[in-house]
């Protein structure tokens, strides 16, 4: 195996859109009749991005005779999972459905990572408006008010209104409260964007009690959205559940499964070995897929619920937060308008 470049390892990898779209392009030009070259030659003229760069680099390598998933590794920007797939699959003669196959992973993948990020995106925007409110409030709009009630009373300190320096605490620690609230949430959805920011909060956020099962259910459909992609390329049962595992990225999920290669080996069915770690329902539907002979059907709807039921869980949690949030920082614009307006009223009364 030809040793990667220094050059080639800096390459930043390409990312699950991009991967989806080379996947799926391919794939069709391979069932229209193009042979892997031409493929790859028409996929670099379709412009200057990173997708064509690559698929000219293939290109180049297929011409020089090269196998295309040692190509594809070549190129240096290809993750270690479709590498694998691509190569396995290229053995098997399965390199169009592989290819499919590798196409709805990484679009389901982006899916899934989109939805998280509009998820955290619009509570931050509305934290980011109300946190304008209350400055404009705070920092404009209440020293006007003090300075009018100075020269009214002399000394609003010394005067029946004095709580109106309540309402600059109050206004100061609901914009406080807010701006922390919005900043954390930009900082997450900015750190979620980079697989690196997810992989280091992917570790406590698996512990918290609000997202230990969101993040269980996410980790348990990437495993079977894994198993199923490597399982239709050829891939052996043991080899694909050992590559599976080491891509779900979930240290409770890969302790349970720790010795299901081997149970596999010995000739254990998927639905026995995964038993332990689905839902009743979700395992009763693989045995089901797996006595029919529709083992990577199964395991992809699998993928699909379970995927799902993470996405709705985690907009769920956010759902029940933003109501807290909005309601706190509501009580504050208001309580700090009624501390600026009260003194207003009494002095029109007096009047």
């Amino acid at each position: 195996m030809q040793t990667i470049t220094p050059m080639q390892e800096k390459k930043e990898k390409l990312s699950a859109m991009q991967l989806c779209d080379f996947c799926a392009q391919t794939a069709a030009m391979l069932h229209s009749g193009c042979s892997l070259e031409d493929a790859c030659a028409a996929l670099a003229q379709d412009g200057a991005d990173e997708t064509a760069l690559a698929a000219g680099e293939i290109a180049g390598y297929l011409e020089e005779g090269k196998a295309f998933a040692e190509s594809v590794r070549l190129t240096g920007v290809f993750p270690d999972y479709a590498l694998g797939v691509l190569g396995t699959a290229e053995l098997a003669g399965r390199l169009d459905e592989s290819l499919e196959r590798l196409s709805d992973y990484y679009r389901r993948q982006e899916e899934m990572q989109q939805k998280m990020r509009s998820a955290l995106t619009y509570p931050a925007a509305l934290l980011g408006m109300m946190c304008a409110v209350l400055g404009v409030l705070v920092f404009w709009v209440l020293p006007m008010f003090r300075g009018v009630y100075d020269s009214l009373t002399g000394s609003l300190a010394a005067s029946a209104y004095s709580y109106v320096s309540a309402a600059g605490v109050i206004g100061i620690v609901g914009l406080v409260v807010s701006g922390v609230f919005a900043l954390s949430l930009l900082v997450l959805t900015l750190v979620m964007g980079k697989e690196s920011g997810r992989e280091a909060l992917r570790g406590p956020l698996e512990k918290l009690p609000l997202t230990r099962d969101a993040l269980y259910r996410l980790a348990l459909s990437r495993l079977t959205d894994t198993l199923s992609t490597l399982l239709a390329s050829g891939t052996d049962p043991q080899e694909a559940m050992e590559n599976a595992l080491s891509q779900c990225g979930h240290d409770g999920l890969r302790g349970k499964l720790a010795g299901a290669p081997e149970r596999l080996a010995v000739g254990e069915s998927f639905a026995g070995v995964l038993g332990g770690v689905l839902p009743a329902l979700y395992a009763r539907m693989l045995r089901v897929g797996e006595t029919g002979g529709s083992l990577t059907d199964a395991l992809e709807q699998l993928s699909d619920r379970l995927g799902k039921e993470a996405g709705d869980s985690i907009t769920k949690l956010i759902d029940s937060v933003e109501p807290a949030l909005m309601g706190f920082l509501t009580v504050s614009v208001g309580l700090t308008l009624l501390s600026v307006m009260l003194p207003l009223l009494g002095i029109l009364g007096a009047v």
